[in-house]
């Protein structure tokens, strides 16, 4: 079985925190570009230049793992590269000679490799041991990141706003996740509740405070406004990791993190869950 996923350790005086995810996650995009010759499992585009059909290429997610010091100050302390068509050799070797990554604003992160292989081998709950809660196996998600839609809400030209069977606003924050799940290949998830942040350094963040635009938004789907929304989202069964869906998907935006179950409970900090 050839590899999925890479996964980095993030060191450096100066990290960015995990709101600066689509920053960093466009400069390991550039570095590895430049390091595979412009392989298309990261460039997202085919020989002529045309995008790839699908989510196969290459996603970046960078996490903060608050089991380590700088995550308890909400800084990005890991960097994770998963493409589910898989990476060949030379893609491989592009994965491990990512080493280091410059930035304008004198950034300049050291990235260690931890490992290359499959979700599985870095999922978990354990932050204290570096395990992945992206990368792990569970019913219930929530946002770590935020999720941009690609849609406009629909109305009537009357104003009255259309509806799906459902009963949701065709083309709604809640509506467009669902589509884009189902285009990923989730399942349709049994609960679906807003929330209006992440904790992220010993605070709520809400996630009008991330960075949620690409410096170069090249040939993807744009965004459909500019407002920012997180989900917890429950599937009947266990999925495996990484979820991630909207604008910047393959850049850190719209990514979650399995919760913890603690005592036969599902436990988050509910100052989280709430509607916005």
């Amino acid at each position: 079985m050839r590899p999925t996923t890479a996964r980095y350790v993030v060191a450096g005086q100066r990290a960015p925190l995990l709101t600066d995810t689509i920053i960093l996650a466009e400069r390991v995009h550039v570095s590895l570009v430049s390091l595979s010759n412009g392989s298309s499992i990261f460039t997202g585009c085919d020989e002529l230049g045309r995008p790839l059909q699908g989510h196969g290429h290459a996603q970046i997610f960078c996490e903060c793992n608050e089991g380590t010091e700088k995550g308890s100050r909400g800084e990005i302390t890991h960097v994770t590269v998963y493409a589910s068509n898989d990476f060949g050799s030379e893609d491989v070797q592009a994965l491990q000679d990512l080493k280091k990554i410059w930035g304008a604003d004198d950034l300049e992160l050291f990235f260690r490799l931890q490992g290359i292989g499959q979700p599985e081998d870095f999922g978990g709950m354990n932050l204290g041991t570096g395990e992945s809660p992206l990368l792990t196996l569970s019913r219930k998600w929530v946002s770590r990141t935020p999720f941009v839609p690609t849609r406009h809400p629909k109305r009537t030209r009357a104003g009255v706003a259309k509806l799906d069977e459902r009963g949701l606003q065709i083309g709604s924050p809640e509506h467009d996740l669902l589509r884009l799940l189902e285009q990923a290949g989730f399942p349709r998830p049994a609960l679906v509740e807003r929330v209006a942040g992440t904790r992220l350094g010993g605070r709520e963040v809400l996630w009008q405070e991330f960075v949620c635009r690409r410096s170069n938004n090249g040939q993807g789907r744009r965004a459909a406004y500019d407002r920012s929304y997180g989900f917890l989202i429950e599937f009947a069964e266990a999925v495996q990791g990484p979820v991630a869906v909207g604008y910047g998907a393959h850049f850190g935006m719209g990514g979650f993190e399995a919760m913890k179950m603690n005592n036969n409970r599902w436990g988050y900090d509910m100052g989280q869950i709430a509607g916005v």
